[in-house]
């Protein structure tokens, strides 16, 4: 479905369906008999539409698995993203339930098979990981959970999606987002009376999986690079230039890639540059490879067959250079350095995790224009808060990052 279209139903079927199965909740916990569970809970993660916040939330994710050894854990995700969940390994595939956001058929088909799971597994808490979403939000009062777990507004106006949260968590937009979904772990044990919810500091977690090297997949992306660009022993960068139709006000402008490549080929000879994307970025890839003329710049875009190529990419290169997309968290799961253009939204709350993470961002007045407040639909069609980052500060950054580390080997 067209995310206009998606943001129309939150809204308009969202609201009051929130309100009213609200009421019915408090009926039914009214006539329930109170009761807790004896030893390890069974939890239920929601985190529907972004794949970035998945691997963000993998903290967060394996605090609840270590503390609540012995329970079962699920997932319910939008089928499009569910392979970075995968990716990281924390679920068992029977524990993944997928929902189809292709058309309003089949994510009401989903929904039914969305109960049947949770009527399943018995979920004593649920874990509300979206931002104001009331989609995620129906779920979790469907989902029977005693414990509901989730973000809350407060006194803040607007973004309504029902009062039924048990333990409501204070959103902050000043702290990264793996603060955020740590807090949101940090009190499922409390008894929810506390206003607003958490009262302690939170440090910035560190990312808790890795991603290794698979042989056969490692194999195909070494193949299909070295078709697509001759590497002769040198250094590789992968330029991922293309943010995405849904969000394409995070793209840096092509005309800036394009020089910042030429100057990463002439600081060193034996330096190549590969572009990769899905296909609907293939038109810009080749405007970008045509306007470098140098064999040493490659169209990589649609190669990958799967994230575990994507993985894999990183793994044979030694810098990535992204706009603010899911790549840049994937990359944040290898040993790869990378630099990230913010602009729309902000590395205060996005930025990917790590040590060798560089992250660019112009803080204009008017940015982020994107945000949970908004859900992420902004008036601007002119993103100079990208424009702003010049082709030098980028350059120097990558210089920095290549200096500072001999070639990756990709034997």
């Amino acid at each position: 479905m067209r995310l206009s279209l998606m943001r129309g139903i939150d809204y308009f079927v969202g609201v009051p369906l929130c309100f009213v199965l609200s009421l019915v909740m408090r009926t039914v916990e009214a006539l329930r008999v109170a009761r807790r569970p004896v030893g390890p809970r069974n939890v239920l993660f929601i985190e529907l539409s972004e794949m970035g916040s998945t691997i963000v939330a993998s903290a967060a994710i394996r605090t609840v698995q270590e503390r609540e050894h012995g329970g079962h854990h699920g997932f319910v995700i939008f089928g499009k993203n569910a392979p970075s969940l995968r990716l990281l390994g924390l679920f068992e595939e029977e524990a993944i339930c997928t929902i189809r956001d292709d058309s309003l058929v089949h994510m009401a088909a989903d929904l039914i098979g969305f109960i049947r799971f949770c009527r399943a597994h018995r979920f004593d808490v649920v874990v509300d990981l979206e931002l104001f979403s009331r989609v995620s939000s129906i779920l979790s009062l469907v989902s029977g959970a005693r414990t509901r777990v989730g973000f809350d507004n407060y006194q803040g106006e607007g973004l309504y999606r029902g009062d039924h949260l048990t333990h409501r968590v204070h959103y902050n937009p000043y702290h990264h987002m793996a603060q955020n979904f740590m807090a949101l772990i940090d009190v499922m044990s409390d008894d929810g009376g506390t206003v607003p919810m958490p009262k302690r500091a939170i440090p910035v977690p560190v990312l808790p999986v890795r991603v290794g090297t698979e042989p056969e997949a490692y194999r195909y992306v070494q193949d299909a690079v070295e078709r697509c660009v001759p590497i002769a022993g040198g250094r590789m960068v992968v330029v991922n230039h293309d943010a995405g139709s849904l969000l394409p006000i995070r793209s840096w402008p092509v005309d800036r890639f394009i020089e910042l490549i030429h100057r990463l080929l002439a600081f060193d000879p034996k330096l190549v540059v590969v572009l990769m994307g899905i296909s609907e970025s293939a038109a810009s890839a080749r405007r970008i490879t045509e306007a470098v003329g140098d064999p040493r710049c490659g169209n990589f875009v649609g190669c990958t067959r799967s994230l575990v190529d994507v993985i894999q990419l990183f793994h044979q290169s030694d810098l990535l250079i992204t706009n603010d997309s899911g790549p840049a968290h994937f990359a944040s799961l290898t040993p790869i350095p990378s630099i990230t253009l913010f602009g729309p939204e902000t590395p205060v709350l996005y930025g990917p995790l790590g040590p060798r993470a560089v992250h660019l961002y112009a803080g204009l007045a008017c940015s982020p224009c994107l945000s949970a407040l908004n859900h992420r639909n902004s008036p601007c069609t002119d993103n100079v808060c990208l424009q702003a980052i010049d082709v030098d500060q980028v350059f120097e950054h990558a210089r920095r990052l290549l200096e500072a580390s001999p070639p990756r080997p990709r034997a």
